[in-house]
């Protein structure tokens, strides 16, 4: 199977503004630090290795699509708050001004949090106790790597 489960060139980062190439493999000193583990990538790039069954497959590609449909609304809305906070302390806002906005934050961020932890219980859920053992060793060896992820 080529490019695991989500198929050929999941794993390849996309052009940002400014030239920059970002994608779900790449990692800065924050990810080791992160306080919840990137296993879904893992996953993807090595559903060979991990010798995922076909319903494996199947659960995994309509988790994705499920994802994917929610994905668009919430970080519309994460961005929008984002700016709004930050438009509102570069103008000068402070106290009571910026209370509701930085709650907004907060609440997006406290989503996205819930959002990293259901995924992981969902690969602890549809793997077996051998595949999460070994997608486990290979978040913490590839975690331990310098460089790019999964290189």
């Amino acid at each position: 199977m080529n490019g695991g489960p989500m198929g050929p060139g999941m794993m390849q980062g996309h052009p940002c503004p400014g030239g920059w190439r970002h994608g779900p493999m790449r990692k800065g000193g924050w990810m080791r630090n992160a306080p919840v583990p990137m296993l879904m990538p893992i996953v993807w790039r090595h559903a060979v290795d991990l010798k995922l069954t076909p319903a494996q497959e199947t659960d995994l590609k309509n988790w994705r699509a499920q994802q994917l449909k929610e994905m668009p609304t919430w970080r519309q809305n994460m961005q929008v708050h984002n700016a709004a906070l930050r438009d509102a302390l570069l103008n000068g806002e402070s106290g009571s001004a910026i209370v509701p906005l930085r709650e907004a934050v907060l609440k997006d961020h406290a989503t996205m949090l819930e959002h990293g932890i259901q995924q992981v219980n969902y690969l602890h859920k549809i793997l077996t106790p051998v595949q999460w053992q070994k997608a486990t060793a290979l978040y913490k060896e590839i975690g331990s790597r310098r460089g790019p992820w999964g290189k």
